[in-house]
């Protein structure tokens, strides 16, 4: 058996191992996955944004040149800095000389553009440039992308190419859309055998990335941090699942060791106490017996086949006390079909006494007719002892009970000692460093006295509901009346802030019980009521009683609250098991202990109410 376990530890172990494995390799390709594909989203957004800045500035370019190209050019005065334009020396005009006698020269929308793009270029970081495969001016000759973006315009649909581009100052977003041929444009351009329509050229921009990849390396060393720490958080959660698993699976073995050792000691205390097993047929003969019965009774499994059980019997003869159920209890099964038991029946023995047991009888049914019984028999002298065993077993388990009560009477007393040292302390903190300390810290002691302050009532309320059973006194009888004063003094804070109306009816019957736990009971009822009120409305509560035909006290607390679903009637009453608001101070332990009490003294508690219908919770005690 042992070496049985030992294996299915071995695999179990080695299962899980496996699994942890797996987990971890399928969290660290999922956590890697994420990473990748947000490292490309990252970059992905960083050319858009680029693009996108191109576009802009790329937008401003066409304006003006569309500007330009409307009005036939500009007229600007001759200097160093925009000298006549050689190669528009065929355009009537291209120089003129005004009344005042300035000299002036037409710069078409490209001479323009261009002009305007060296000389801002470096004062917003963006160089941009007309370009053609046949310009008029040298200078606005394409270079090798811009001569490969043109073709690619001419020989196909594509109007606009972008592409990053490494330069010698760094990396650079390039960005071409063709340029058509308007009418304007032919004062210039007609001599190059241009029509309206044409691609004439391209018109570029080039923004630098290096700000954009800043940015992206700022936001790429988030990502890896951030998805290491989450590859991190996985990994711890997948190292305690495994730490829990491998406890949960020695538990369970652990569980299958005891319950085999169990097993084989129960089966070795059946065979050594004389429990014994008998077959009969319709005609109440042997017709099986388990092995036990011939060491019980000393007779050979031959000597019991075919022998009728009742000459088994000793006859007349009962065990001292016990009540006569009648000779050959195997015959009423046999005739009625109905299973029953012999208590102090005296089995004869081959060469031994008459042995005192305890005989039970199963009718063997077959298609609706009794063919035989099943007999079960065992010492009864084992039983008193086994019983007498189990007693003092009982009684030891009380005395168990009690010492565990105790203990946890006094773990719960030091338990309260460090929390209110931590709400203290807290306090103490809050009240010396208040002015160092910014909202957050604040708040985080806020949390740590609530959390102490809930500890300390969850310790106090556990205490009370282990103590219901022990620590109760003798039932007397009891003044209901004075019990609902006692309560409504004790929660009169409560009552007088929430504005509530409590009606009492006069009279209530009085009934035997605990004064001190009725009061108990009653508080945490009332209490109950105030706290789950239907906001902005006050409680309005009504407390009565009657006596029931039966002589037993019934009463009732009924308010006006949110009320409770049915499907949460009885999960109300089990400990730590909440359904109202979260916000509604608590443990969920005040409703167990109110039934504990009321079972304590006999009754039962029930709640009737719908969601938004308040709440009815009757209780009954003894008269």
């Amino acid at each position: 058996m042992q070496d049985a376990l030992a294996e299915r530890l071995d695999r179990a172990q080695a299962r899980l191992r496996r699994l942890g494995v797996l987990a971890l390799v399928g969290w660290s390709v999922l956590v890697g996955g994420s990473l990748a594909w947000n490292i490309q989203n990252e970059m992905r957004q960083t050319e858009q944004l680029a693009t996108r800045e191109a576009r802009i500035h790329f937008n401003k370019d066409i304006a003006f040149r569309r500007w330009a190209t409307k009005h036939g050019g500009v007229y600007v005065p001759i200097d160093e800095r925009t000298p006549a334009s050689p190669w528009m020396a065929h355009i009537p005009d291209r120089d003129v000389v005004t009344d005042s006698g300035q000299h002036l020269t037409l710069m078409n929308p490209a001479y323009m553009l261009r002009q305007m793009m060296a000389e801002y270029a470096a004062e917003y970081s963006v160089r941009g440039r007309i370009t053609s495969l046949q310009p008029l001016n040298p200078n606005n000759a394409a270079d090798e992308w811009e001569a490969a973006v043109l073709k690619r315009f001419a020989e196909s649909d594509v109007r606009e190419v972008s592409a990053v581009v490494d330069g010698p100052d760094g990396p650079h977003l390039r960005l071409m859309r063709a340029m058509i041929t308007e009418t304007g444009c032919l004062k210039c351009h007609a001599g190059q055998g241009y029509q309206v329509g044409d691609i004439r050229g391209g018109i570029g921009v080039s923004v630098p990335l290096d700000g954009f990849r800043a940015l992206q390396a700022e936001a790429l060393r988030f990502q890896g941090i951030s998805h290491g720490i989450i590859w991190m958080v996985g990994v711890v959660g997948i190292a305690i699942g495994g730490s829990r698993s491998r406890k949960r699976t020695l538990d369970e073995l652990a569980d299958q060791r005891l319950v085999m050792e169990l097993s084989h000691r129960n089966q070795t205390i059946l065979n050594s106490v004389g429990e014994g097993i008998v077959g009969i047929d319709a005609t109440c003969q042997v017709v099986f017996a388990s092995p036990s019965v011939p060491r019980i009774l000393g007779w050979s499994e031959a000597e019991l086949m075919g022998k009728k059980f009742h000459e088994l019997i000793e006859p007349g003869g009962r065990v001292e006390g016990m009540p006569c159920p009648g000779v050959n209890s195997c015959c009423p099964t046999l005739l009625n079909g109905q299973g029953r038991q012999s208590v102090g029946e005296l089995l004869r023995r081959k060469d031994a006494p008459p042995l005192p047991v305890e005989v039970q009888s199963s009718p063997v049914v077959d298609d609706g007719r009794v063919t035989g019984a099943v007999l079960v028999f065992h010492d009864i002298s084992e039983r008193l002892e086994n019983e007498a065993r189990r007693h003092e077993l009982l009684e030891r388990l009380e005395r168990s009970n009690h010492d565990l009560q105790d203990f946890a009477y006094v773990v719960s007393h030091d338990l309260q000692e460090p929390l209110r040292m931590v709400s203290s302390y807290m306090g103490l903190v809050n009240r010396r460093y208040a002015d160092r300390l910014d909202d957050d810290g604040r708040e985080f002691i806020a949390f740590a006295v609530d959390g102490a302050q809930r500890m300390s009532r969850m310790i106090s309320d556990l205490v009370e509901f282990s103590r219901v059973e022990t620590r109760g006194h003798a039932f007397a009888p009891v003044n209901m009346m004075q019990v609902v004063e006692d309560c409504l003094a004790n929660l009169a804070l409560s009552i007088d802030e929430t504005g509530a109306a409590i009606t009492i009816q006069p009279n209530l019957p009085s009934a035997m019980g605990d004064r001190e736990q009725l009061v108990r009971l009653m508080q945490n009822l009332v209490g109950n009521a105030l706290k789950f009120r239907t906001p902005e409305v006050p409680p309005s509560i009504q407390i009565g009683g009657r006596v029931r035909s039966d002589g037993r006290r019934e009463y009732w607390v009924a308010d006006n609250g949110i009320g409770i679903a049915a499907e949460h009637h009885q999960r109300i009453f089990m400990i730590f098991q909440r359904v109202g608001p979260a916000q509604v101070d608590g443990t969920g332990i005040g409703l167990s202990v109110v039934k504990r009490i009321v079972e304590r003294h006999g009754g039962e508690i029930h709640v009737d109410s719908e969601p938004g219908q308040g709440a009815t919770f009757r209780f009954d005690l003894p008269g």
